[in-house]
């Protein structure tokens, strides 16, 4: 299959802004929520065309000190951040209100981060990363998908138990410092953080015969860009239209929960899910219609594109042992409980959280990276 064409590449990335345009003007909810299924399958396609893992970023640059998918990551965290911050500083336009994800920093939020780090590397994938691989029909990464559906069910369920422990009140950038000081403090952040990673990989390759990997390269009037550079961007546009769209960023966690009180009504078993406190605290979201549902739109639509990616670049199928079931299982559960319990996962408290110039999403990365460390030793010993 032939990389894209530029004039494609921006086509696709505007295409979702194109289609609300349509259902702005004609006023049709059916075309609004195919905008949002199609903004899904464009994250899901951008992963899988492009190879891109939250999970094995944090593996390579752990691991073998290679750090390009870490420093497309901060690249990514850099687009979203410049675009989000318009929409979030003028709160709405029209009826329509932007909301980021600014949450408390609860003692749940490190725990859940850490508890969720093991689980990336156990289960081999991040919920990102996991529904990728579903759409790419790999066998193991539905039982993953499946468990993290349960942990996170489990997590809902001892919400009281979790929920009050000690917390501060949420922090924001832009609101401690204002726009443009906090704007410039995340920037630096994010600097600081691109150098140290470039660093880390020149210092450790020094004299190796692959040196450090650039994300991109110009030479004369070409630009060449790796493919991790070009998956960054593409996601944090996508995410912004997201925001701008749906008036919430990308998140993936919630649908956790969701699911699987679907899971419990379907296979009628004896929970009443309908009062545990979770699902009181978020009501609205619960007893949401799944086409009213944004984040299970776009998990959906997550899953289509990057099926359909499959059916134009087939990937090599991984094959299943007993280790690979129980790091799956293990992976998968962990992951759904950890996410929930830290308000979100490597999308909705990482990713969109630090777009959102929450605190809570720095904290939920260097928690993250610990546990990731945790879970390629537990990985070493049990795939």
């Amino acid at each position: 299959m032939r990389q894209l064409s530029p004039s494609l590449f921006v086509l696709l990335l505007i295409s979702p802004l194109l289609l609300f345009g349509v259902a702005q003007k004609f006023d049709q909810t059916l075309l609004y929520t195919a905008t949002i299924l199609w903004i899904g399958a464009l994250l899901g396609a951008t992963l899988n065309f492009f190879q891109y893992g939250f999970s094995s970023s944090f593996r390579s640059m752990i691991l073998e000190r290679r750090t390009v998918g870490m420093r497309a990551i901060i690249v990514l965290l850099g687009v979203a951040i410049l675009l989000f911050a318009p929409l979030l500083a003028i709160e709405n336009i029209g009826n329509q209100n932007f909301t980021g994800f600014i949450r408390t920093l609860s003692l749940a939020v490190p725990i859940g981060a850490f508890v969720f780090g093991i689980g990336m590397q156990i289960g081999c994938g991040c919920t990102s990363g996991t529904l990728n691989r579903v759409g790419q029909i790999q066998a193991l990464s539905f039982t993953t998908l499946f468990f993290m559906v349960v942990g996170g069910t489990l997590a809902a369920f001892t919400f009281e138990h979790w929920s009050t422990l000690p917390a501060v009140e949420p922090f924001a950038f832009q609101l401690q410092f204002g726009w443009i000081l906090g704007l410039i403090v995340q920037m630096l952040l994010l600097a600081g953080l691109f150098l140290f990673l470039k660093n880390l990989e020149t210092k450790h390759h020094q004299h190796s015969s692959k040196k450090y990997q650039p994300l991109f390269i110009i030479r004369g009037k070409h630009i060449y860009s790796h493919s991790f550079f070009l998956a960054a961007i593409s996601l944090a546009i996508l995410n912004a239209s997201l925001l701008l769209i749906s008036g919430t960023p990308w998140s993936i966690s919630s649908i956790f929960p969701y699911w699987g009180s679907g899971l419990i009504d379907l296979l009628k078993l004896p929970l009443d899910w309908t009062f545990w406190d979770y699902s009181m605290e978020n009501a609205t979201r619960m007893n949401q219609g799944p086409l009213e549902n944004t984040v299970s739109l776009t998990t959906m639509g997550v899953l289509i594109g990057a099926f359909l990616v499959s059916l134009l670049r087939p990937r090599v199928k991984v094959s299943i042992n007993r280790n690979r079931l129980i790091g799956s299982v293990l992976g998968g559960t962990v992951m759904g409980f950890g996410a929930v319990m830290a308000s979100g996962c490597n999308i909705g408290a990482f990713f969109s959280g630090i777009a959102s110039g929450s605190l809570h999403g720095w904290v939920w990365l260097v928690f993250a990276l610990l546990g990731n460390i945790l879970g390629l030793a537990i990985r070493k010993r049990l795939i």
